[in-house]
């Protein structure tokens, strides 16, 4: 560069304000060192830059020509460091999502405490949402995303993002405790009462196209709110049920129930996020997204 760095970015300020008193202010100089500064660059270049007149300053042609350049020049260095200060400063703000009982207690708590270690400027509000309610406060807008199992019944402009596939099992408590003794079908269990989640919930619709498909209707004898409430009334005789495998392991070992082996198979199921592929997520919805993604997790 012929001329000094300092003197085009006096330049910059006075074209761009067609003012020395206006640059000098914004530049926090004065206006005889402005003056003198563009009186240097114009000897150095051998062009007049400035027309100059009590109503102020214009650019020459010659001025013109550099100011296009230097305006390029210039906002790019903005922009670039308002990018490089963007990366560098904390994240933060609130997301606000929503999470069924089985993504609650089966993924989500036990994976948050390395990103409130790495973000720690983020507040998370964590709804304790049915799947069927935390897809529709997607699509209203009331929450930035939700983590929920399938079947979700999300449609678009609504986006799945699987993040772990995991299994139902049968379980039954100790009054039942003949089921453990073969492979049952499905069709010799009708007589004995059955526990499972409400018929208003998308876990119930999945089990009832289950029986369905194997020409049997479901008939819940307790219907519960939440997944987690089955393995306890299963532990206390009121009915086998269906439950994701993470909630009854415990139990399993500690031989407070069993598994009813089952001749049809079950479908498995996914804990996944769902999102409006239509709406931005803020900065701080955006790395937990991007973190939740990410995981790799084994239920």
């Amino acid at each position: 560069m012929k001329s000094n760095y300092q003197y085009y970015y006096i330049f910059y300020h006075v074209a761009k304000y067609q003012s020395f008193t206006k640059a000098a202010q914004i530049l926090s100089s004065n206006q005889p060192n402005v003056t003198h500064a563009m009186n240097k660059l114009e000897n150095e270049l051998g062009c007049r830059l400035f027309i100059r007149s009590h109503k102020g300053v214009a650019l020459t042609e010659e001025g013109a020509k550099l100011y296009h350049r230097a305006a390029i020049a210039f906002e790019q260095l903005s922009m670039a460091e308002n990018e490089l200060s963007m990366s560098t400063r904390p994240v933060n703000g609130i997301v606000t999502i929503g999470a069924s009982e089985t993504a609650l207690h089966g993924f989500l708590m036990q994976n948050l405490e390395p990103f409130y270690e790495q973000f720690p400027a983020i507040h998370i509000r964590i709804l304790n949402l049915s799947t069927s309610k935390g897809v529709e406060a997607v699509k209203s807008g009331k929450i930035d995303f939700c983590i929920v199992a399938t079947p979700t019944g999300a449609k678009k402009p609504l986006k799945e993002y699987p993040l772990f596939s995991f299994s139902d099992v049968l379980i039954a408590g100790p009054k039942f405790s003949h089921l453990a003794d073969k492979t049952r079908c499905l069709k010799e269990l009708e007589t004995y009462p059955f526990v499972c989640m409400l018929e208003t919930s998308m876990t119930f619709s999945f089990f009832n196209q289950f029986y369905y498909e194997h020409g049997l209707l479901l008939k819940p004898d307790i219907e519960l709110s939440t997944s987690d409430l089955i393995v306890p009334a299963v532990i206390n005789n009121l009915g086998i049920g269906f439950v994701p495998f993470f909630y009854a392991k415990s139990a399993l070992i500690n031989e407070e129930c069993f598994e009813v082996k089952l001749q049809e198979s079950l479908p498995s199921r996914s804990v996944c996020i769902v999102q409006d592929a239509g709406r931005t997520l803020t900065a701080a919805a955006k790395e937990l997204f991007l973190y939740l993604k990410q995981l790799e997790f084994l239920p």
